[in-house]
């Protein structure tokens, strides 16, 4: 196991502008699913949480946004191999929310998902960047060891569960558990209630508090094909958020 965020181990660079973010990525095996052959959908999460989260910082702050929710509509499955590049831009910008769109396309142009999200200031006062705080995305720092469930140290319990903890390097500027991590535990306890390796064409997380304390604990109910996940803050005891997620 190495030091380094598991975050910045999932390849994502680019530059921040005033009113869009770009980003470059390249997918590797350990960045897929059950079956090794399709990017997991929580990545695209992750990514598009931390480009558009970035374009959040310097169009809110000096306080610090959190992510309300955010829909993942994956239109084509990236793969092993594949150069991706992201664009995030703001659909609308109010006093204290923002709702962004990231595009996601493989190199020469064909689009591959569409991810909304949506910000708020954190409405603990005392969430301020400090003076002197330049924003910027996050920059990758080598490549994932191992797959990044395993990296991360999600632990799948009995069919319909799983959960990973408050770790070094897993966290959100708040200090809370990276919304990233929390859509991973979302998807990997939906995983487990099918027998085969599944894909999640679709997947949206609606944030109801910070996962301050941890582990972040996900329950999913299967209905037919899709899933619906409530994941709690165990250490808080406290409903953290809901998700939905649709395979295929």
């Amino acid at each position: 196991m190495t030091n380094t965020s598991p975050i910045l181990e999932l390849g994502l660079s680019g530059e921040l502008g005033e009113e869009a973010a770009f980003g470059r990525a390249e997918v590797v095996p350990e960045m897929c699913g059950p079956g090794g052959s399709a990017l997991r959908t929580s990545i695209l999460a992750t990514w598009a949480d931390l480009l558009t989260g970035s374009l959040a910082v310097v169009l809110m702050g000096p306080r610090i946004p959190i992510t309300l929710d955010l829909q993942v509509e994956v239109v084509e499955p990236a793969e092993p191999g594949d150069e991706i590049s992201l664009e995030g831009t703001v659909l609308k910008r109010g006093r204290s929310v923002l709702v962004c769109e990231t595009r996601v396309r493989r190199a020469g142009g064909s689009l591959l998902a569409v991810v909304h999200t949506t910000f708020m200031l954190s409405p603990d006062p005392r969430h301020v960047f400090p003076d002197g705080y330049l924003p910027g995305i996050p920059e990758s720092k080598g490549r994932l060891p191992v797959p990044f469930a395993e990296r991360v140290g999600c632990v799948v319990g009995v069919p319909g569960t799983a959960e990973v903890a408050h770790q070094s390097g897993g966290t959100n500027a708040a200090g809370a558990i990276q919304g990233g991590l929390v859509a991973l535990v979302a998807e990997e306890a939906a995983f487990s209630l099918f027998d085969e390796p599944r894909f999640h064409q679709a997947m949206v997380i609606r944030y109801l508090r910070p996962f301050t304390v941890g582990p972040a604990r996900a329950v999913a109910e299967r209905h037919g094909e899709t899933c619906l996940v409530r994941l709690t803050d165990e250490g808080a005891r406290k409903l953290g958020a809901v998700a939905t997620l649709r395979p295929i």
